[in-house]
């Protein structure tokens, strides 16, 4: 299999499932939401670091 085998692919897949959820954003992240909580994996959530204000001079 080559790149673009593995592009192509991957392209089917979104593809079939934005069709299946109506090209409706809300609805493909609610999906993939409900699968990541069905799924025993471990998540991690890692915590956004803080954006210090950078001061310039006039």
């Amino acid at each position: 299999m080559n790149h673009d085998d593995i592009i192509k692919e991957v392209r089917t897949i979104r593809e079939q499932l934005a069709a299946q959820h109506s090209y409706n954003v809300r609805a493909l992240f609610a999906a993939a939401k409900e699968r990541q909580q069905e799924s025993e994996r471990k998540v991690v959530k890692l915590v956004p670091k803080p954006v210090e204000a950078v001061l310039t001079s006039p």
